[in-house]
């Protein structure tokens, strides 16, 4: 008879709750969320066989937790706050409390643990992933940057070039600065701005080269089948490397494609069949199906842009067509990095030796 235990994470402590076959609770305790308190509820939890555990938030407040149970080589689910609330609904009693939530993530994984992605320390994955998400945000701030510079530029009449991101457009620009006169004070202090502006610049260029530098060994041992895919970039490995962690997360590439939001959700009704747009699911995964799409629709002759012409010719429109192509990539990917994965994890003959 196998058990199923839920727990509610919060910064100082957990609360667990353990239920059997039948959705009955047979216990309930709350530990402190720190090493003592994971080995308290290994300890409390070993008369149960066969115990499955679910645990809300994995990446954040039940990360440690999380990683003591692996390393105990127990089974862990991750449960979405969603799947959470709606388990909450059925159970009965009104209102919200930390045993009705962990009571409600038991039952999830009793329920719905097909659905449910498994937690598994992935370190490699998982600091790519750092890493990715480390250099979209340098991406951002460069965006911001290069706005104001040419809000500034504007002001001040300073011809720019088209990308003011290249070494040599900014030491143009900055030789430029240097001879430029100014009248009155405001226009001095805008250049002043300016020229911290451009400083800043080049040294955020110089933070995305390193951290690019940096996703290119993750990305060669990893995923090195995605970088043979036309219009995966480096980048869009990283990403999806970053935020599939590993294939064996999902059932198979139809759940795959579901989470990246790449699956179209049914809305029938009656005799009439169609289907929606979902707009759930991880959109980073989503954004780095879109770029390759994007990328093989301008490559002539290419197997996606052949597809993406036959829907055309079927009578899609331009966005439905490539959300049709990101769903046939989300299981090529899936196919790719499973693939990889395989590979990455079987002995090689000098191992064998």
């Amino acid at each position: 008879m196998g058990f199923f235990a839920g727990v509610d994470t919060h910064r100082d402590n957990h609360a667990v709750t353990v239920i059997d076959r039948i959705g009955s609770v047979v216990d309930h305790f709350t530990i402190e969320a720190n090493p003592s308190g994971y080995a308290l509820a290994l300890e409390r939890t070993a008369q149960y066989p066969d115990l499955i555990w679910g645990l809300e938030g994995t990446g954040s407040y039940g990360r440690s937790f999380a990683k003591a149970l692996s390393r105990k080589a127990q089974i862990v689910y991750e449960v979405p706050g969603t799947i959470t609330k709606r388990h909450r609904r059925r159970l009965r009693g009104a209102g919200k409390s930390d045993p009705q939530d962990a009571h409600a993530i038991a039952e999830a994984v009793l329920r719905d643990r097909e659905h449910l992605p498994r937690y598994l320390e992935t370190d490699a994955e998982e600091a790519t992933r750092l890493l990715y998400e480390r250099r979209d945000r340098m991406i951002r701030e460069r965006t911001a940057k290069v706005n104001r510079i040419r809000a500034l530029a504007l002001r001040l009449e300073v011809q720019l070039p088209s990308d003011v991101t290249s070494r040599a457009a900014l030491t143009a620009v900055v030789d430029h600065l240097s001879h430029l006169q100014t009248q009155g004070y405001a226009d001095f202090e805008a250049l002043d701005e300016l020229r911290d502006l451009l400083s800043d610049l080049e040294r955020i260029q110089e933070r995305v080269r390193d951290l690019e530098k940096r996703l290119r060994p993750f990305v060669d041992r990893l995923a090195p089948s995605m970088l043979q895919l036309r219009g995966c970039s480096l980048i869009s490995a990283a990403g999806l490397v970053g935020h599939i962690g590993s294939t064996s997360n999902y059932r198979d590439a139809d759940a795959f494609a579901a989470h990246a939001g790449a699956a179209p959700a049914p809305c029938s009704s009656g005799k009439y069949e169609s289907w929606r747009l979902r707009t759930g699911g991880n959109r980073q995964l989503n954004r780095c199906l879109h770029n390759i799409a994007k990328a093989q629709v301008r490559t002539p002759d290419h197997l996606g842009k052949l597809y993406y012409d036959r829907k055309r010719a079927e009578g899609k429109t331009h966005r439905e067509a490539l959300r049709s192509l990101k769903r046939r990539l989300a299981t090529v990917v899936f196919r790719l990095l499973r693939a990889d994965e395989s590979t990455r994890h079987t002995p090689s003959q000098a191992c064998a030796a």
